[in-house]
């Protein structure tokens, strides 16, 4: 599914967590702790990372519209979503990366009540987006702009797509490390 509106993104960011929280639950112990490979994170290190993009698109999304208009003005683009992850693939593709307050601490205590307490930041941050997502009328989505680290100004609505795709593409990562065919 293509999204299209505010209530498109919605439905897709709470079906991608509840597949990413079965997906986690599911894991051994070990493997939700351990990074696949060198220099990559573990599964429970994504889930902190978009734990963290979750609260800052959240703030972004709080603020109050007037003020969102003075800092960043009106949106230059309108990319449908398609668009949007094309414009983030290139961006890695060219080298980009998490800027560090992005990157997860890592994990120091590799218990099972670590990985619920993970699961249950994860799940906070991500219902605490869709319900700041949830109070912007649809139309407003087009005419405010937020900045994005390696995008650049975006619409808000952009922005709602990137972050679907976000949550999307750590899970694919981390179910392609874990799982090769």
């Amino acid at each position: 599914m293509t999204p299209h509106g505010r209530d498109d993104v919605l439905r897709g960011l709470a079906g991608t967590q509840a597949d990413w929280t079965a997906y986690a639950a599911a894991l051994p112990l070990d493997a939700f702790f351990r990074a696949p490979a060198p220099g990559r994170w573990a599964p429970a290190g994504h889930l902190r990372h978009l734990t963290l993009t979750h609260r800052r698109v959240t703030q972004g999304l709080g603020m109050p519209r007037p003020a969102l208009r003075v800092m960043f003005g009106a949106p230059s683009t309108h990319r449908p979503y398609p668009e949007v992850v094309t414009a983030y693939r290139a961006a890695l593709a060219a080298g980009g990366t998490a800027p560090d307050r992005y990157v997860p601490a890592p994990d120091t205590d590799p218990t099972e009540a670590t990985r619920t307490a993970v699961l249950d930041g994860y799940a906070r941050g991500a219902e605490a987006l869709r319900a700041a997502l949830a109070r912007w009328p649809d139309a407003a989505l087009d005419t405010h702009a937020l900045p994005h680290d390696l995008l650049g100004r975006l619409s808000v609505r952009e922005l709602a797509y990137f972050t679907l795709y976000h949550d999307l593409h750590h899970l694919r990562g981390v179910q392609a490390a874990l799982e090769p065919s």
